[in-house]
Parts: C-alpha cells; sequence; structure tokens
C-alpha cells in the first residue's frame, strides 16, 4: 500500500505515524519544504495540489490511496476532483467536511437528530462559551462569565471575521471518539480522554478513560453512529464531547482524519485508524478491529533552556525535523527534533502499559529523567500533580 498523504502539518505526522504503523509506503504533499511530518515519510513532494495539478496527478496515479491531512477548503476540492481524473480513492467525505466545517450547520444537524449539546445562549445563563462557527480546534474560543465579557468576545469575533456560536458552559472531562463510515454503515472506535489548556488546546490523550463508567462509551458510540448516519459518512470523523451529569454532550464534529487521539488508540488498544480507513473505503471491509486492553499516554512539551512545559498542540507545531526515536528518556516512543545540547526542542511523549496507572508511572519517571537528563530547573503542566 502507498498512501499519499496530503498535509504535513499535525494532522499529517499522524498520519504518517499510524501509516508506518500499518506497513505502508507514504509520501507527503505539502506546499512548505519545512512542514514536519515530511522528515517522518518515506517521499516528499513540495507542491500545492490547487495549482501543481499536473505534478500532483502524476505522484498520486502511482499510489493506492489518497488521505487529506489538512483543512484547506480550495486543496480539499482540489483533492476530490484531481483523484477522480486519476481514479485513485480519496479517504475523504467532502459533504460530510462541508457540515461539519460550520458549527452553526453541525449544531442543526446535531439538534435535528436528538444528539445532547450544552444549552445555546440565552436560555443557558452564564458562564457561556464563545467559538467561531468556522475556524478548526481552540481557535478563537473564549469564555465570558457576564455581559461585558460578552461582548467583548462578539467584538473579537467580529475581528475574525466569523459567525459567533455561544453555548452553555459545561464542567466535566473531555471525552472523543472517531467513527469511521462506508456511506451506508458506521463503526464508532475508541473513547479517549482530552486533556486541554487554558486556551482550550490539548496537550494530553488518555486512552482510556480514568474514573469514566464503560457505559459511558457505548452512550457515547451510540451517539457517534447515529450523527455519521445522518452526516453519510463515508470516510472518518472525531466526536468532542463533555462529560457532565453522565451524559455526553457534544461540543463538536470534525469529519476529518483528526491529531493526536489516533495515536493514543493505537498504543493503548492496537486499534489503527488509518488501515481501519483503509479497509473500509479500499478494501470493502467496514467492521469494528479487534482490540488490546492496555493503557496509553500522549503528550506535548516543549523545553526552552532549562523550563519544560506540557504544550498545547498550537505550540508543538513549530517541532522542525522531527523524527520517531524509541525509548529516549524512558518513553515507549516520541516524536521529537530533541538532539543533545539543543536549548529549544518539542516532543510527543508516548508512554505504553498494561494499565493506566502503569501508563502514568512511566510518564512520570520519563519526565523526572529528562528533567535531570537536561537539566531542567521548572517544569509547568496544567491541571496535575508536578514530578518533580
Amino acid at each position: 500500500m502507498r498512501l499519499a498523504i496530503v498535509g504535513g502539518k499535525l494532522q499529517g505526522i499522524e498520519c504518517v505515524y499510524l501509516a508506518r504503523k500499518a506497513g505502508y509506503e507514504t509520501i507527503v504533499i505539502d506546499r512548505h519544504a519545512d512542514a514536519p511530518a515530511m522528515t517522518l515519510a518515506d517521499g516528499t513532494a513540495v507542491l500545492d495540489v490547487t495549482s501543481d495539478d499536473g505534478e500532483v496527478k502524476r505522484i498520486i496515479s502511482d499510489c493506492d490511496a489518497v488521505l487529506p491531512a489538512n483543512e484547506d477548503m480550495d486543496a480539499l476540492m482540489a483533492l476530490v476532483k484531481l483523484t477522480k481524473e486519476v481514479e485513485v480513492p480519496l479517504l475523504f467525505d467532502l459533504d460530510a467536511y462541508r457540515v461539519s466545517s460550520s458549527k452553526v450547520m453541525s449544531n442543526e444537524l446535531l439538534g435535528e437528530l436528538g444528539v445532547p449539546m450544552p444549552r445555546p445562549w440565552p436560555e443557558c445563563g452564564y458562564p457561556v462559551i464563545v467559538k467561531p462557527s468556522s475556524l478548526s480546534g481552540s481557535v478563537g474560543v473564549m469564555k465570558a462569565s457576564s455581559p461585558r465579557q460578552l461582548n467583548e468576545c462578539m467584538r473579537r469575533m467580529e475581528k475574525l471575521g466569523d459567525e459567533a456560536v455561544v453555548q452553555e458552559y459545561v464542567e466535566g472531562p473531555n471525552i472523543s471518539i472517531e467513527v469511521i463510515g462506508n456511506g451506508q454503515n458506521a463503526v464508532p472506535l475508541v473513547m479517549t480522554e482530552v486533556l486541554c489548556d487554558s486556551t482550550y488546546d490539548c496537550w494530553m490523550v488518555r486512552c482510556p478513560c480514568r474514573g469514566i463508567h464503560p457505559s459511558v462509551e457505548d452512550t457515547f458510540a451510540d451517539i457517534g453512529d447515529r450523527i455519521a448516519r445522518g452526516l453519510n459518512l463515508r470516510g472518518i470523523m472525531d466526536v468532542e464531547a463533555i462529560l457532565h451529569d453522565g451524559m455526553p454532550k457534544v461540543l463538536e464534529v470534525d469529519a476529518r482524519m483528526p491529531s493526536q487521539t489516533p495515536a493514543a488508540v493505537y498504543n493503548a488498544t492496537g486499534v489503527n485508524m488509518i488501515k481501519s480507513l483503509v479497509d473500509a473505503l479500499v478494501n470493502g471491509r467496514l467492521e469494528r478491529p479487534p482490540m488490546e486492553r492496555r493503557a496509553a499516554i500522549y503528550e506535548h512539551i516543549a523545553v526552552d533552556g532549562d523550563v519544560m512545559r506540557s504544550c498545547g498542540e498550537g505550540m508543538f507545531a513549530q517541532v522542525r525535523n522531527p523524527k520517531i526515536v524509541k525509548n529516549l528518556f524512558g518513553a515507549d516512543e516520541m516524536i521529537t527534533d530533541y538532539l543533545p545540547g539543543r536549548k529549544k526542542w518539542w516532543a510527543t511523549i508516548i508512554c505504553t502499559d498494561d494499565s493506566p496507572e502503569e501508563a502514568w508511572k512511566k510518564r512520570n519517571a520519563c519526565m523526572e529523567r529528562m528533567i535531570d537528563s537536561v537539566r531542567i530547573s521548572r517544569f509547568e503542566s496544567p491541571g496535575l500533580e508536578m514530578v518533580k
């Protein structure tokens, strides 16, 4: 299997990582030669799929499938056209993505499907979360606890040039699940816990979720299946929710290959979402894969001099020329640009063991070893105990 991955940023890193685990050959196409996924792939091409169509067609015609790893609508539309012309499978559903890329449109669908969500403003009262309808991830997300703060959030949203979505602020664990569909049927995969910093940017993923009753995963899987069928999903989507009073309240849906959660799921369960996506859309086999029962922690860090911080994926995106390194500082794997003596570097740390408790011990031991080895004087990590 030769897989063309279009996009070399964080989604691209995730896709190359999983494709390598599946034994696939990868070629990453990106407009920027320094896109971080480039150094992880078997081959690369610095091209713009919206303008270099002849060369892109030549490359993808020699591939077994094409997987978008970007959220640029012009690029996605170009890929739909180019893959049809060369008759190569595209592992992506543009129609579902159009809906999910608008929180206004996707919330309308969720309401029609009876999916539990945070209540809309103004019936919910304060505090509220203000989100841009069309921007991805945590970009532009703000919390308001008073009319004055809400007005300020709305002014900021106007500067972003996007429509505001205002919803009830609900507290609880942040959970996520991926679903793969073939246009008719859908298979929910594995639930993960997503930990976010004060800017709502994810800095850690844990699989399985700790302290959450197994029945919650069944409920969340049913919700994911309902949404996938409502979208007639032919591809992969990610559903993010807050577990509030025992019920997942869906925050957003993204009908594209996610970053962060797939690697955590793979290391905890052996479920490879890239392989499952290829099986469903190329090989015609949509089925729930067998699962191991282990545990994994996936965490981003940034080191600057003698300070180490847990960081969100926005900051980790600054990594350049990363490699996948086994057993560095005691982690099972790191995706990192670390070199001995380097003062500024980034890493994604993956620690896996037989149970969540053992995986957490391994994570802490890894942090302690890094602190000692690179002479860190301060480690900053939001919301969890310090290791030293």
